[in-house]
């Protein structure tokens, strides 16, 4: 008896040393593949309704799903590379003021550390050459990096097609390898990953839009400059959750105390950037996002880490919705439960109630 027990642990942890093997190495292959299979069940019901309702066929509609895909996901990049073109042009530019805001700040620190002008002058010059190596080295990074994104994106885009024409065919294929007794239950579990990988971006898109019209109406009352570039980070940023919006908050609130002279201003538009925040991180996302994602703060934070460790970026915007899945999966599998409600987070019966109200309230705000 023991020993069978001992013999099933050490099998559920070779597997689960295996599998993370297996999505380190395979990540060139599988962060495309995972990208395309969540887009496309963002994608999906716009497909469905070309079909049904426009009559178009299963081929025309699922172009017309990925050409929406990418015209709406390339634009939003476009302008985010154009405003930060316009970022970088600014500053050369403004390079006197940068140099005469240099000196000062050099001579801020001969008043209060006593070093010298020349005795900075000799460890700038020390230094110049090894900065001006690590930026042709973080440059040449990042032209072969947005090369590799670029043709991940367009594989992406294949990924969404094909996955669209063929969708029915990859749920008949699962259903040959399942039992009879069994079919009801991988059904249930295939529709609920569905559902909950669809909710969980169309939540995402839902929670980004408001934040953007947030964000543009404080920065424009505040007449911040690169008020474009920031909403465009600031929004895009939070799909990964905790420190996207940590960070999106930060950049506004540093370019404000750069560019401003006034203490009541910067303090003023910092209150207010935090108060966003925090309607973001407490409200907006616990009621459109954290309803269907449903899990313990705990592993969303493991799910970062480890997607991080894994996949790199990639990995801190898709293992979330992943460990979503692997929940519903758990669920409704009698002998990982356990695992289900281990990840799962239940608030208790009076916040259950509140929660649901407020989200039915402002769910209806929306339909009228």
């Amino acid at each position: 008896m023991v020993r069978n027990k001992l013999q099933r642990i050490n099998t559920f942890l070779l597997f689960c040393f295996l599998l993370i093997l297996g999505l380190y190495y395979g990540a060139p292959f599988l962060i495309p593949l995972t990208f395309g299979i969540f887009f496309t069940t963002l994608v999906l019901p716009i497909s469905k309704f070309c079909e049904t309702k426009m009559n178009l066929g299963r081929i025309l509609s699922s172009f017309i799903s990925t050409l929406f895909l990418f015209i709406v996901v390339g634009g939003i990049f476009f302008l985010l590379f154009r405003q930060l073109s316009v970022f970088i042009d600014d500053l050369l530019e403004r390079k006197e003021e940068i140099l005469g805001f240099v000196e000062s700040l050099r001579q801020q620190i001969v008043d209060s550390t006593g070093i010298t002008l020349e005795q900075q002058e000799e460890v700038f010059k020390e230094r110049l050459y090894g900065m001006i190596q690590e930026i042709r080295k973080q440059l040449s990074s990042f032209l072969n990096d947005f090369i590799d994104i670029l043709l991940s994106f367009l594989l992406m885009l294949i990924y969404v097609f094909l996955i669209l024409i063929n969708r029915d065919k990859f749920t008949d294929f699962l259903m040959k390898y399942v039992p009879e007794k069994k079919k009801q239950n991988i059904a249930t579990i295939l529709n609920k990953a569905k559902n909950v990988a669809n909710r969980y971006l169309w939540g995402r898109v839902k929670v980004m839009l408001v934040l953007a019209v947030m964000y543009t109406i404080t920065f424009l009352a505040y007449d911040l400059e690169y008020s474009a570039l920031l909403i465009i980070f600031g929004v895009l940023i939070t799909i990964i959750p905790y420190i996207g919006p940590f960070v999106s908050g930060l950049f506004p609130i540093l370019f404000m105390l750069v560019l401003s002279d006034n203490s009541t201003e910067i303090l003023s538009f910092s209150i207010i950037v935090l108060i966003i925040q925090l309607i973001e991180s407490y409200v907006l996302e616990p009621i459109i996002i954290g309803s269907e994602v449903k899990q313990s703060p705990l592993f969303v934070i493991i799910a970062i880490v480890l997607g991080g460790l894994i996949w790199g970026f990639a990995g801190l915007i898709l293992f979330v919705p992943l460990f979503g899945v692997m929940k519903i999966i758990f669920d409704n599998t009698s002998g990982l439960k356990p695992l289900g409600f281990l990840i799962g987070y239940e608030r208790s019966g009076n916040n259950e109630s509140l929660f649901k109200q407020l989200k039915n309230k402002i769910q209806g705000i929306t339909k009228d």
